[in-house]
């Protein structure tokens, strides 16, 4: 089983890269969202992988960290998702969103990713809410926490639904983590206005 490749970033494309591993190109399909934090064409990265097999395929999928793997395995466990969607929805939005809509039960977050309709969405929620272990408490001070420390449900979902703007509009994981960290934490703001003080934190 290939757990990991390192070597050199060698070509990149919408959906997958090439990483030439002393002299052998290996072509690996990755999240959109990470395409931009992996550095420049020739400089070396490390990627977790999930080698997916069957009789007529055999191909190499890529992940930036170990919790991007563990979520695509999990996807994948759900009967009706294959591999290009399990992928669309680590492309969409961090681990940490995708956490927070299944338990939230944001059937309308998942139906939106291109290859699941409503009743794998839901089969998702259903399947998954018990199994997938809490956001990092990185993830939690930037989605607001209630009085016993926990982000509090309607806090997280609307942290959630800013990520989900934000990641449309082409931002990196890094940088939308950073600009709902930098939001005014006391002042009871709106959804629009946090989207746009999140947008002016960006454009500074």
């Amino acid at each position: 089983m290939i757990a990991a490749v390192r070597g050199k970033l060698e070509w990149m494309g919408p959906d997958s890269i090439l990483i030439d591993i002393s002299g052998v190109s290996l072509r690996l399909f990755v999240p959109g969202a990470i395409l931009n934090d992996l550095g420049p064409i020739g400089g070396e990265i490390k990627l977790y992988t999930h080698l997916y097999v069957r009789e007529d395929q055999l191909t190499l999928y890529g992940f930036k960290n170990q919790e991007q793997l563990a979520l695509f395995d999990l996807l994948l466990s759900v009967a009706g998702v294959g591999p290009r969607a399990a992928l669309n929805v680590l492309s969409r939005a961090s681990t940490e969103s995708v956490h927070l809509a299944i338990a939230q039960g944001d059937v309308d977050f998942l139906k939106k990713v291109p290859g699941i309709g409503v009743k794998t969405a839901s089969r998702i929620i259903l399947e998954l809410k018990g199994k997938l272990v809490e956001p990092t408490s990185a993830s939690r001070s930037a989605a607001g926490k209630n009085a016993n420390g926990q982000a509090s449900p309607e806090k997280a979902l609307e942290r959630l639904r800013i990520t989900e703007a934000l990641n449309g509009l082409g931002y990196t994981s890094a940088e939308i983590q950073a600009a709902l960290a930098a939001l005014p934490q006391e002042e009871k703001l709106s959804l629009e206005e946090q989207v746009l003080a999140a947008l002016r934190y960006l454009g500074q």
